[in-house]
């Protein structure tokens, strides 16, 4: 007779969709929910960037010409308010000259 706890303990903690890249606020929402995968990359996170990195991406980004437009994103201004850079989080991009012109 086999124990069926023993065999959910051996399962590997599996990607909630494989493939999908998953913001911050994801991660901590599926953590929140207790699935373990999350938890890990948590706490991987943590380890690697808490301690120099959090960005809030509250705003969203207003270039229409990016792939992820409307998506979150922090934006970065210099001291006379000038839009620099729209960061997407690991990768970012100039302003459109169009929107650099409005700042």
């Amino acid at each position: 007779m086999s124990n069926p706890n023993a065999e959910s303990a051996q399962t590997p903690i599996r990607h909630p969709e494989s493939g999908r890249r998953y913001s911050l606020e994801e991660l901590e929402a599926l953590a929140g929910e207790g699935d373990p995968w999350a938890l890990g990359k948590l706490d991987e996170w943590e380890l690697q960037f808490a301690n120099e990195y959090r960005v809030s991406h509250k705003d969203r980004c207003p270039d229409p010409g990016c792939d992820q437009y409307g998506e979150p994103v922090t934006l970065c201004y210099s001291e006379n308010g000038e839009l620099l850079d729209v960061d997407h989080g690991g990768w970012g991009h100039p302003p459109a000259i169009e929107q650099a012109k409005a700042s």
